[in-house]
């Protein structure tokens, strides 16, 4: 059951191997087998992978002054992996924390509401007040301008991962000497364009939350395209792989190799985004009738099938946040009543989408729809490298996109707040490309914000969800997407824990 080593394929470099700058499933998915936080999600399978645990804490902090507080006790005797060899000390986790703001990282919006991060971040402090350690009593303790229920979260998050006080504000995925680990395995080498190598940590021992791995080590080969992977799967050159087996290989894998081929759902949804601010969009009853006439379980079609139909905001993999609503059976004839007393017949609208297959199938179907309904539709297809940030930027605003979102963490707040919540429109790098903005709504979605986490936030969260869908529809939500693994005969112990990524501690090889 232990050691042996996993042959893996990923089609391209992950974006970074330092938990500060990474922003990506594949970087996460490396780095979570390396490195550890404070908190952890808990290492399990389907919807407890969501649960927010301790992992270099002792235990859940203690939070005072009405929420604002957080103090959290390290957990002793944990080390960094060689070269630097000593235990995990609270100065660390201040080292850390302040390293992602100075490092202009991706991920700095979620460690901003520290007291002092934002002085901190533009220079004008020498270090971050809000963040208390104390190496002696070996505590550390978050001050926060206001409650943040989702504190936590963040804080389980790979960019809160902890590195040695010391380590430089630039990106370490190809420097080894400060490429340290805490978790089972190290990345003791890596290669850009051609390998990542992650080995046994000598100075690993299990605790609570955070167990040993079974492998000897885990070899993966960049530049391994979907298509040669499914090849390799199927001759044994090849144990797991990174993406989902193309659209059009699913079938034949299902039939020849149903024991080796896995299925989770995953915290991703796929919608074309309808802006407000756009003609014909800017009216309701529009927005209402191309939900009425989407044919989801058609676009799901168009999609290889790698999902299950929704039209909910949030993933179902959310615990009590989804509470599962179908407003919009498919209903040609009422969306072509609400288009005529819209009266829209005729408007020009141009459907954006990126160039990666099988998305502009999906958009070609879109533009067929609105056809449908006595609109002028056209597709504009955008090469994958610039879409995303075309867009998110205001000057561009599709009056029409396709869209997916993949959780940034397991929690309603990622879905509603960073999309929907008109407080966050932006010029540059908008996420609500609907630029919806109900008032009352934003409102509540900032006090779900402030509420701790569990079921009573959650039931807020699924209010808001179906409130959107209903009264404004600035969506048209389709599929929730799944998560396939096609893997080696001799692999077992897959656990996909409902967040990110399969578990590679969890894995073993048969011999």
């Amino acid at each position: 059951m232990n050691g042996g080593t996993l042959l893996a394929g990923i089609p391209s470099n992950p974006d970074h191997l330092d938990g500060a700058l990474s922003a990506t499933t594949e970087g996460w998915e490396i780095l979570e087998a390396t490195n550890d936080g404070l908190m952890t999600f808990r290492r399990a399978g389907g919807g407890a992978g969501s649960q927010v645990v301790p992992d270099l804490a002792k235990a859940l902090p203690k939070i005072t002054d009405g929420g604002l507080v957080y103090t959290f006790h390290v957990r002793p005797g944990v080390r960094f992996s060689p070269p630097v060899s000593r235990a995990v000390r609270p100065s660390d986790v201040k080292w850390s924390i302040e390293r992602i703001l100075k490092i202009n990282s991706p991920n700095v919006s979620w460690y901003t509401g520290i007291v002092g991060a934002t002085a901190y971040e533009a220079g004008k402090a020498a270090s971050v007040p809000g963040i208390v350690a104390n190496d002696t009593a070996m505590t550390v303790s978050f001050h926060l301008t206001k409650p943040d229920g989702t504190f936590l979260e963040y804080l389980a998050l790979p960019p809160a991962f902890v590195y040695p006080a010391g380590t430089p504000a630039r990106d370490v995925s190809t420097l080894s000497q400060y490429r340290v680990a805490t978790g089972p395995y190290m990345i003791s080498s890596y290669t850009p364009s051609q390998q990542v190598m992650l080995t046994r940590n000598p100075n690993f021992h299990a605790w609570p939350n955070t167990p040993d791995g079974h492998l000897a080590g885990i070899k993966i080969t960049v530049g391994v395209t979907p298509e040669q992977a499914v090849n390799e799967t199927a001759d044994g050159q090849l144990d797991w792989y990174f993406l989902n087996p193309p659209p059009d290989r699913l079938a034949q894998i299902e039939r020849q190799y149903p024991k080796q081929l896995q299925k989770g759902a995953t915290g991703e949804i796929e919608y074309f985004s309808m802006n407000e601010r756009k003609y014909p969009f800017n009216k309701l009853a529009v927005r209402q009738a191309v939900n009425y006439a989407s044919n989801r379980r058609a676009m799901l079609k168009l999609e290889g099938g790698q999902g299950d139909i929704s039209e909910n905001v949030i993933p179902p993999s959310f615990g009590s946040a989804y509470q599962k609503h179908t407003f919009y059976p498919y209903d040609p004839a009422k969306a072509k009543q609400l288009i005529q007393q819209a009266g829209v017949a005729g408007a020009h609208v141009t459907v954006w989408v990126l160039n990666t297959e099988p998305y502009p199938n999906v958009a070609q179907y879109m533009a067929s729809v609105l056809n449908s309904l006595g609109m002028v539709a056209s597709v504009k297809v955008v090469d994958a490298s610039v879409y995303w940030d075309l867009i998110a930027t205001e000057k561009n605003d599709p009056q029409i996109a396709y869209n997916n979102w993949s959780q940034d963490f397991p929690e309603g707040e990622d879905f509603i707040d960073t999309q929907l919540n008109g407080e966050g429109i932006v010029n540059v790098g908008n996420n609500n490309q609907s630029n919806v903005n109900i008032p009352a709504y934003n409102k509540l979605i900032d006090k779900a914000r402030q509420m701790p986490l569990g079921n009573a936030r959650n039931a807020l969260w699924a209010k808001l969800d179906a409130d959107y869908m209903r009264t404004n529809a600035p969506w048209v939500v389709f599929m929730n997407a799944a998560r396939y693994k096609f893997v080696s005969a001799r692999l077992h112990g897959l656990v996909f824990n409902g967040t990110y990524y399969d578990l590679f501690p969890s894995m073993w090889l048969s011999q």
